[in-house]
């Protein structure tokens, strides 16, 4: 069992008797002050019409009694005041039922209160559970059994019957009263365990899910930081980038790397799959092509020891589409490769040109090779490197943003901020998408040539 899960059980086994504790304070407090109320009117009408002494004994005692019970439920020790109320109830109508039997020929009130027990039973088992609700049924059984013994004995009974079966025949619709009152008891608290035991499942699965969420929202922090910011070059060249996933983390990601002071390498790129396994391979994948473009001057040489070094390492199962170009900032001549991912579009006044360069994506065989291209940006250009997020995009109906809508979003574009363009682009997206949830992680780079 993970560490995580032994948390959650500790918390869960934690939580489960203070949930008790509410719920029987919860039931226990409104019937106390119900009592207290009971017999301070009690009081107040027995000085109204000068009662004797034992009645104030009686009704005095039981209003302390329940002040003591309340004060006991508001220190915590619920427990022991339900423990208290619950055999103080039941003995005060046992009581009154031995005072009828034992000092009244008519067993009639006698029986009434013994079936009243029933409400002791019932509390018992609501306060205190189902087997102390059958503890107060047999006791009771057997308190009312003696005492309607004794009642027979003391009075008599019919010509024809012995105290015995005159018992017997009174005891047994009671006894059998009690009794059901116990199950039914039994029953509801059978009810509200299993009913405690789905919510404990649920707070369980809620704080899970809970803690997956923090963890998700510290590795999408952790990895919005590999973003870098878009690099200052000089007057003639300007820089705009975005990456927005679909889910809290990202397979997508961009890469500017310095290489000299004239040498400037940028890196798209998308691992196939989402969240947090594309994540973790995003995070592989940058820094492989960090340290091959570090190595190497050609981009065909960086993505084919990427390639080589993916491939190699066992642990990798996803593929990865990537465009690596190495741009002169002075000279704004920009050669690049290609592996697998969609081509760049360049901007030239009022038309388009798909820059065409194929390769196998990254991970996919070990022996691939690559292609490299020349590009010459001139003055007012702009380079979209993106990637298919974007393009496959779908709205409520199905349909895919596709290529045409990109081309004219793309013409429609600031043609002087990158920065601009990208707001341009993504809100195009944003209304072809609709209400419809993002469905891939969508990245932009756009490089813009001063006019």
């Amino acid at each position: 069992m993970s560490t995580v899960s032994q948390e959650f059980e500790q918390v869960i086994a934690r939580l489960a008797p203070e949930d008790r504790r509410q719920r029987r304070s919860s039931l226990l407090r409104p019937l106390n002050a119900t009592l207290i109320t009971a017999s301070a009117l009690g009081l107040l009408v027995m000085v109204a019409r000068g009662s004797d002494a034992v009645g104030f004994t009686l009704v005095g005692s039981s209003l302390l009694l329940n002040f003591g019970v309340a004060i006991l439920d508001r220190q915590g020790r619920t427990n022991l005041a339900a423990q208290i109320f619950s055999l103080c109830i039941n003995l005060g109508i046992l009581l009154f039922c031995a005072a009828n039997l034992l000092s009244n020929e008519n067993v009639t009130v006698g029986l009434v209160f013994a079936c009243v027990l029933a409400m002791g039973v019932m509390l018992a088992g609501m306060l205190l559970g189902a087997r102390t609700a059958f503890l107060f049924a047999a006791v009771n059984i057997v308190s009312v059994s003696f005492l309607l013994w004794r009642h027979f004995l003391v009075f008599g009974t019919g010509p024809d019957d012995s105290p015995i079966n005159a018992t017997v025949s009174a005891a047994l619709p009671v006894g059998t009263f009690l009794l059901v009152i116990a199950v039914i008891t039994w029953l509801y608290q059978r009810t509200l365990d299993a009913s405690e035991a789905r919510l404990n499942v649920a707070r369980q699965r809620i704080m899970q899910d809970e803690l997956l969420r923090r963890d998700l929202a510290i590795a999408r922090d952790l990895q919005r930081r590999l973003y870098p910011p878009p690099p200052l070059t000089n007057p003639g060249l300007c820089i705009a980038s975005r990456s927005e996933p679909a889910r809290e983390t990202s397979g997508d990601f961009y890469d500017f790397i310095d290489l000299d002071d004239n040498q400037l390498g940028i890196v798209v790129a998308d691992v196939t799959g989402k969240s947090i396994a594309a994540a973790l391979m995003m995070a592989l994948a940058r820094a492989t092509l960090r340290s091959a473009a570090q190595r190497h001057t050609s981009p065909a040489e960086v993505l084919r020891q990427a390639n080589e070094a993916l491939c190699g390492d066992h642990t990798v199962h996803q593929m990865i589409t990537a465009f690596y170009g190495i741009l002169d900032t002075r000279t704004l001549s920009l050669r690049f490769s290609n592996a697998g991912h969609p081509y760049p579009i360049v901007r030239r006044s009022l038309h388009l040109d798909e820059i065409e360069l194929n390769g196998l994506p990254l991970g996919a065989r070990s022996d691939a090779q690559y292609g490299e291209e020349t590009l010459q940006l001139g003055p007012g250009d702009q380079l979209y490197i993106l990637s298919d997020g974007l393009i496959e995009e779908h709205n409520s109906r199905r349909e895919l943003f596709g290529y045409e809508r990109l081309n004219v979003a793309i013409l429609a574009a600031d043609r002087a901020e990158p920065e601009h363009a990208i707001d341009d682009l993504w809100r195009a997206v944003t209304v072809f998408r609709g209400a419809t949830e993002q469905n891939d992680d969508i990245t932009l780079v756009v490089v813009q040539a001063a006019a």
